[in-house]
């Protein structure tokens, strides 16, 4: 009886094994088919590299392999030097399995769009290149820190009878004025309104005049009565901006540079 009972006992114990081994091989089995599961394929372009915020919409074209027609796909941003990524929208895949999403940057900076094309039943998420797109925004200039400054004061213009906030104008009229701004490089644009003052006397007269890191960019004589609005000009690559401005002491005038603008990114 003894031996019959411990040689049974030796065949449970030798079983036991192989159970075990068969289990841990379905697990493997499973586990190598989700990683062999298929996934979507997302591919997707930008129509440009920059933009203007509150002004362009970016629209980013793709496709999705598998077509999976009807489904969702779902437009992704991250700001740079994040790592989250947000919803931006979603869009509706065409039966040839491309799509159209559209987005309208708010503010300034590089920011990165991707697709995603999330996963249905055996197929896994896909997930396009990442996109860069680099966005600029309007602001005004004398919001910004100013560098050297000489004989102008930050305050309000009145040009042919309109007010004009955030300006720089003369302060003492027959001295020279000056002021400067840091831009690093990450502006596009300058825009702003030149004329005199209308507390200016009739028959005074100045000039103004922007240089770009040194090298003369515009320069205007102005008499009263005459305005320059809404002058743009080109400022990219920019590290420094300086305005210069003189004015007739006899007859007292005053220029004005109304509320200057620029379009920078961060």
């Amino acid at each position: 009886m003894n031996r019959f009972a411990t040689a049974g006992l030796g065949l449970a114990l030798a079983a036991a094994p192989l159970v075990a081994t068969a289990a841990t091989a379905t697990a493997n089995d499973a586990t190598a088919q989700r990683a062999s599961a298929p996934a979507y394929s997302v591919s997707a372009a930008i129509n440009r590299t920059t933009a203007i915020a509150k002004e362009d919409v970016v629209k980013i074209r793709g496709a999705v392999s598998p077509k999976a027609a009807g489904d969702k796909v779902v437009l992704q941003q991250r700001l740079d030097g994040k790592k989250t990524w947000s919803v931006s929208g979603t869009a509706t895949i065409k039966a040839t399995g491309r799509f159209l999403l559209k987005d309208e940057p708010s503010t300034a900076g590089t920011r990165f769009y991707r697709v995603l094309k999330p996963a249905v039943g055996s197929v896994k998420k896909g997930v396009s290149p990442e996109l860069k797109l680099v966005v600029y925004a309007w602001e005004l200039l004398t919001t910004r820190p100013s560098g050297p400054e000489t004989n102008m004061a930050f305050t309000t213009a009145t040009i042919g009878t309109e007010t004009f906030g955030a300006s720089l104008v003369t302060e003492m009229a027959g001295a020279n004025s000056s002021i400067e701004y840091t831009l690093g490089k990450k502006c596009l644009k300058l825009r702003a309104t030149y004329a005199l003052t209308d507390s200016s006397a009739t028959g005074g007269s100045g000039t103004v005049a922007l240089s770009k890191d040194g090298k003369n960019v515009f320069s205007y004589g102005l008499v009263l009565g005459q305005i320059i609005e809404d002058h743009e000009v080109d400022i990219s690559d920019a590290f420094r901006i300086s305005y210069f401005s003189t004015s007739t002491k006899a007859p007292d005038s005053l220029v004005a540079i109304g509320s200057p603008a620029v379009l920078c990114t961060k």
